[in-house]
């Protein structure tokens, strides 16, 4: 079965592997060799995941965070979309609400100036991922690197990330193909407004050190 909605091969305004030949480059090269989608799929995937995460602004174009080579949940996301659609593979964002990860959250803002800049832990919190078809959609979360989970792991913080469901235990997915407007109008919405890209900076100093963690152990396994 074929899908005939072009939508979710189409490049936007943050989707923008249409000008920018790197996205295209990058995506064959990652993919040289292999037999199908699947394999594509695969290994377009894992070097998005394994690219650092980090706190950033929402509304990051997949040039952009191409180029820094790290990005936030949505900023992967948006990239693992870019590079997919450059191959004819069709993607879509899922954007949902999850529960606060309280326990990373108190580890990053150890440090009192830095929680007073951020505030309070929210009860709930905004996360992007994709959806790829391969014969049919199946949802994937390049969003934390292997490094920083193990990390997490190493200090006992929970990896599950807790989707909210409504009134009836199904949860509300917004599916999209265009993800620029609800990026935007999300952006509008931070909470962290003066010194932002400073305190972003910080956050991501303290993510390294969680990072730091699982690098050992993975040197201790090896």
């Amino acid at each position: 079965m074929a899908i005939n909605n072009k939508d979710y091969l189409q490049p936007s305004e943050l989707c923008d592997f249409d000008r920018c030949p790197e996205i295209r480059d990058k995506a064959l090269e990652l993919t040289l060799g292999c037999r199908n989608r699947g394999e594509m799929f695969r290994r377009v995937f894992d070097f998005v995941k394994e690219l650092p995460y980090g706190l950033d602004d929402w509304d990051v174009a997949a040039s952009e965070t191409l180029a820094k080579g790290w990005g936030m949940c949505s900023g992967k996301a948006n990239l693992l979309v870019a590079l997919l659609r450059s191959l004819a593979i069709p993607a879509r964002y899922r954007v949902f609400r999850i529960r606060a990860e309280v326990s990373l959250w108190g580890r990053i803002t150890g440090d009192d100036a830095l929680a007073q800049r951020l505030g309070p832990a929210p009860s709930e919190q905004d996360h992007v991922d994709c959806e790829v078809w391969l014969g049919r959609w199946s949802a994937c979360d390049p969003g934390r690197d292997t490094l920083l989970e193990r990390g997490m792991a190493a200090l006992g913080l929970p990896l599950e990330r807790e989707a909210i469901a409504d009134a009836s235990g199904r949860v509300p997915y917004l599916i999209i193909a265009n993800f620029d407007q609800w990026a935007s109008e999300r952006q509008d919405r931070r909470m962290v407004r003066e010194n932002r890209k400073e305190t972003f900076a910080r956050v991501n100093e303290q993510l390294w050190r969680i990072r730091t963690l699982g690098r050992h152990g993975s040197e201790r396994r090896e």
